[in-house]
């Protein structure tokens, strides 16, 4: 069966992503938990400062070759991957590159996911998870 011992999350600086990470910290202690952030937007490393067994690297998602580097080295397992609400907002609002950005993230990541764990990997269970923060105000659309 599945073993989660290694969690690697991506967007995890912000306001839900913070909370999953402290979250699974009190329900899986034993795992080393990789947050893998950009820091912006909502992006806030204090958010996870506190909480042991948790290591923050600051970088681009799209960045293949740390993506690679982290899942590989720290034998990631499970990944979990958080959209911003305001990357979900700005996709349908405005012309911005938002929604392909978003869009360009997912499949880099599931790209590096495949190319590890699949091709390279010793048939052991993963965990790939996505997950779109995405609130709608009244009015809004």
């Amino acid at each position: 069966g599945w073993r989660h011992g290694q969690v690697a999350g991506y967007g995890r600086g912000g306001f839900v992503g913070g909370n999953f990470v402290r979250h699974w910290r009190s329900r899986h202690p034993e795992c080393e938990i990789t947050v893998l952030d950009a820091l912006t937007q909502a992006g806030n490393a204090e958010r996870i400062g506190d909480v042991p067994g948790v290591s923050l690297v600051v970088g681009d998602v799209r960045d293949t070759a740390l993506v690679e580097t982290l899942l590989r080295g720290r034998q990631v397992d499970t990944l979990v991957n958080f959209v911003a609400e305001g990357a979900a907002d700005r996709s349908l609002d405005a012309g911005d590159g938002a929604f392909a950005g978003a869009a360009v993230s997912i499949e880099s990541l599931l790209a590096v996911a495949r190319s590890v764990w699949l091709d390279e990997g010793g048939g052991e269970p993963r965990r790939f998870h996505h997950v779109t923060q995405h609130e709608r105000r009244r009015g809004s659309l």
